[in-house]
């Protein structure tokens, strides 16, 4: 019986252990639009690795937990477009760090265009300030 305990006892501390190193390391991505008027009566949808991951008003941001490693973001007009995404913005995530990725919108003739923008902490404070944050990226159907 001692044994048999010994032996649970060993495999529980085992399981223990492997779950503590194969935990995910993860960074933060502050996805960020501030685009002035242009478009800003639709919301922008915005794709990390080519998944929906938020949809968001003028002057508003999401902060998105993602594993470290290299990802793209790009971004898509919801009103009436041609539903292309743009250009992706490859973005290296480092633990512990923090990524901000701002929403650009150029006009070129009638044609508006959409990119995403990697900026400093400093550059993205101040668009931070005067936007509000959006827990609900996603709401559900």
């Amino acid at each position: 019986m001692k044994m048999i305990k010994s032996f649970a006892f060993l495999t529980f501390m085992l399981a223990i252990s492997f779950n503590a190193f194969s935990q995910t390391k993860t960074g933060q991505v502050y996805l960020i639009r501030s685009t002035g008027y242009t478009g800003s009566a639709v919301n922008y949808r915005l794709y990390i690795d080519d998944q929906l991951v938020c949809k968001l008003k003028n002057k508003s941001y999401s902060v998105h937990d993602i594993g470290v490693g290299q990802h793209t973001v790009s971004v898509v007009s919801g009103g009436i477009s041609n539903g292309k995404k743009s250009a992706p913005l490859t973005i290296t995530v480092i633990e512990g760090k923090v990524n901000y990725v701002s929403v650009v919108s150029t006009q070129s003739g009638y044609v508006n265009k959409l990119t995403c923008q990697e900026i400093t902490q400093n550059s993205a404070e101040p668009l931070l300030a005067k936007a509000t944050q959006n827990q609900n990226c996603l709401p559900a159907k």
